[in-house]
């Protein structure tokens, strides 16, 4: 067996050191470097996070100024509008206006209560708007009033639809004259009711009369003028 000299010693443990560098450095050095950057990349987000936290703080006053604004802005935009538009709701308007004026209603067309627009229940949650929690709907439903009329009193019930409480529109007015024989006009006027769901608006039903056994007045008693109306119907 050979005998190795001091020279190979020596040369054997620095090999064994640098082996035992390389070792530290790939399972040690590398690893604490590697936990370096990604605590460095940790730390840049987290500052960005107290940047833009400290943005919000800084601007606090600000931002409860304007969220209270805009939410009397939104309960001043929305106070017109009911929370629902039941059928009953166009039937006591065609009632209301033959109390106004002289009018003989043929027939009423009524539609669904349709979804126009809605707000999903996260974005109104996300508000922060004291006492909305859910989905907001925003609502329309059609009604069709056939009738028969003169032209005074067509702008007397077009003046009473304006002035009535709901939240409403008129489509479309179409007339003709009736008959040669009188002034009388027949045709139709088109509504639309708006009403906004979600709202925690109470729904409140229209007036109406009670009904007396043996009536033929089904909404309660007519205010105009019986000798009136036959007149202008007899013209």
């Amino acid at each position: 067996m050979k005998k190795l000299t001091s020279k190979e010693i020596c040369y054997g443990v620095i090999a064994a050191v640098v082996c035992a560098c390389l070792l530290v450095y790939l399972f040690v050095v590398k690893n604490y470097n590697e936990k370096t950057d990604a605590l460095k990349a940790s730390n840049a987000e987290l500052r960005k996070k107290v940047e833009d936290m400290k943005q919000y703080y800084d601007n606090m006053a600000f931002y409860k100024s304007e969220k209270a604004r805009m939410t009397d802005e939104v309960d001043t935009m929305t106070a017109d509008y009911p929370g629902d538009a039941r059928e009953e709701d166009t039937i006591m308007m065609a009632v209301d206006l033959n109390r106004t004026a002289i009018v003989n209603f043929d027939d009423i067309t009524i539609s669904s209560n349709d979804s126009i627009h809605s707000i999903p229940k996260d974005t109104v949650v996300a508000a922060g708007i004291e006492g909305l929690d859910s989905e907001i709907v925003f609502r329309q439903r059609q009604a069709t009033y056939g009738n028969t009329t003169d032209y005074l009193n067509l702008k007397t019930i077009v003046n009473h639809i304006y002035e009535s409480p709901y939240r409403i529109g008129v489509n479309s007015i179409a007339y003709a004259k009736d008959s040669d024989a009188n002034n009388l006009i027949k045709g139709t006027i088109d509504i639309t009711y708006y009403n906004l769901e979600g709202m925690n608006k109470e729904y409140k039903k229209p007036e109406m009369s009670d009904y007396m056994s043996g009536s033929v007045e089904l909404f309660g008693p007519n205010m105009i003028d019986e000798n009136i109306r036959t007149t202008v119907t007899e013209e």
